[in-house]
Order: C-alpha cells, then sequence, then structure tokens
C-alpha cells in the first residue's frame, strides 16, 4: 500500500505546484505592471496566475478526501480497485500525450504568430504569457506522466501477484 501512498502524495504535491506557479505568475505580473511598459504580459501573467490558483490550490486542500475514499476502496476490494486504477492510469498516460502535444503545438503556432507582431502590440504580450504558461503545464505534465508510469507498473505488478 506504500506505493499507492506514494502516487497519491505526488499527484498532490503537483496540484500545490501548480499552485505555486500560480502565485509566481501572478507576483510576476504584478512586478511588470508596476515596474515595466509591458502591460498585456502582465495582466494576463495575473489573470492566468489566479486561475491556476483558484483552480489548483482546493484541489489540493481537498486531496486528502480523495486519498481516504482510495484506500478505503483498497482495503474493501482490492481486485477491483487495482482493476479501475489501471484503467484510469491507462487513460491518464494518454491525456497527458495529448496534453503535451496540443501545448506544444500551441507554442509553436504562438511563436510564429508572434513573428509577424510588433513587441509593443496587445497580443505579443498576451502570446507571451501563453507560451510561459504552456512551458510550464508541459513541465508539470512531464513529472505527472512519470509518476503514472510507475503507478501503473505497480499496479500491474500488485495484480499479477493476486492472480
Amino acid at each position: 500500500m506504500d506505493w499507492i501512498m506514494e502516487f497519491l502524495n505526488s499527484e498532490k504535491t503537483l496540484y500545490l505546484f501548480a499552485g505555486i506557479i500560480g502565485i509566481v505568475s501572478m507576483l510576476v505580473g504584478l512586478l511588470f505592471l508596476l515596474f515595466s511598459n509591458h502591460k498585456s504580459f502582465a495582466i494576463t501573467m495575473i489573470v492566468i496566475g489566479i486561475l491556476e490558483m483558484a483552480v489548483m490550490f482546493p484541489t489540493y486542500l481537498k486531496y486528502e478526501q480523495k486519498i481516504n475514499d482510495k484506500i478505503s476502496i483498497y482495503k474493501s476490494n482490492g481486485t477491483e480497485f487495482l482493476e479501475t486504477e489501471s484503467i484510469s492510469s491507462k487513460k491518464a498516460l494518454k491525456s497527458f500525450f495529448w496534453l503535451k502535444l496540443t501545448y506544444g503545438i500551441l507554442i509553436v503556432a504562438l511563436i510564429l504568430a508572434m513573428s509577424f507582431l510588433s513587441p509593443k502590440s496587445i497580443l505579443f504580450g498576451i502570446f507571451m504569457a501563453l507560451i510561459l504558461h504552456f512551458a510550464f503545464a508541459i513541465t508539470i505534465d512531464n513529472f505527472g506522466e512519470k509518476f503514472t508510469k510507475k503507478y501503473l507498473t505497480e499496479l500491474t505488478t500488485a495484480k499479477n501477484k493476486m492472480a
């Protein structure tokens, strides 16, 4: 059961990390707003930071209940738990691939679009902030994918031991 706790705690940590990125984004946006003339970048960073914090921190705070629920399910019916978790982990791995691919395509598209814009353009600042956030999202998804692959391996091992 240690490997279940390890995965769930790593997943919980990723939500915390994403929320912290939201705080940093908001602070960077505020600094740019106060000390720079890149207002569109600054405002976009603040808005995205607030959105990240609004989504990630509540999820992080409620995650302990998810951990308790999963442990309870595992203790009551280990075989069903392993099967359900294996299926959801495989889906999560596919989602990580498609998310990272989408973020990468968006980064390239935004960079290409920026090459046609003036650096003082409102869209230039917005696109720059989005590129930064997509890059952070890819980084977080890489860690999520790594932990999910390890978790799936542990699930498969546990299923084989029960069989």
